[in-house]
């Protein structure tokens, strides 16, 4: 009786143990399809952008870089019809990290905690000094690599590198916004 007792209790084990170990395999697969499709989104949202491709990008944050390229700018805008820099960012915060920022530059840079240029992640602020000094005029969105989502004045909304010579002169300071 107690080896059939044993006997039972092995069946039972290795059938709950084999269901177990089947379904971890389909949770793999299905989550490897998953990453597959969201690299595959990357990719063709960088391209789109012209910027290197990151498999650990915020894909959210590319889409609606895409989605609001090309909005025109205008001073105190914050709409797809036309924006600021400080109108793009805030909304993006809103859109993508579900964060209220302020809609100057000035205040976003007060409110933020500094971090140096060689330590920027995704996401992070990048602020400008566009009019010469330290004073805090324009603001952007850390991508990766040196590439950041912002609205010039010139273009509007757009994706450019902090290594070009206008925002390498410019370049005040990062920053993390503080909640």
């Amino acid at each position: 009786m107690r080896n059939l007792l044993i006997i039972l209790f092995c069946l039972l084990t290795s059938s709950l143990l084999a269901q177990d170990s089947s379904r971890v395999v389909i949770e793999a697969v299905d989550t490897a399809a998953t990453d597959a499709q969201k690299w595959k989104e990357i990719r063709n949202v960088c391209s789109e952008l012209d910027i290197p491709a990151n498999p650990e990008a915020n894909l959210d944050l590319l889409l609606f870089t895409l989605d609001w390229r090309g909005t025109p700018y205008c001073y105190g805008g914050s709409t797809k019809k036309c924006t600021d820099c400080s109108g793009f960012t805030s909304n993006a915060y809103r859109k993508v990290y579900d964060k209220s920022i302020p809609r100057v530059s000035r205040e976003i840079y007060g409110n933020s905690m500094p971090i140096d240029k060689r330590s920027l992640y995704e996401g992070d602020l990048v602020f400008f000094a566009t009019g010469g000094g330290k004073r805090i005029t324009h603001v952007g969105i850390y991508l990766w690599d040196g590439y950041f989502a912002h609205a010039s004045s010139s273009k509007g909304v757009m994706v450019s590198n902090l290594r070009q010579g206008y925002y390498r002169k410019t370049f005040v300071s990062g920053g993390a916004w503080i909640d």
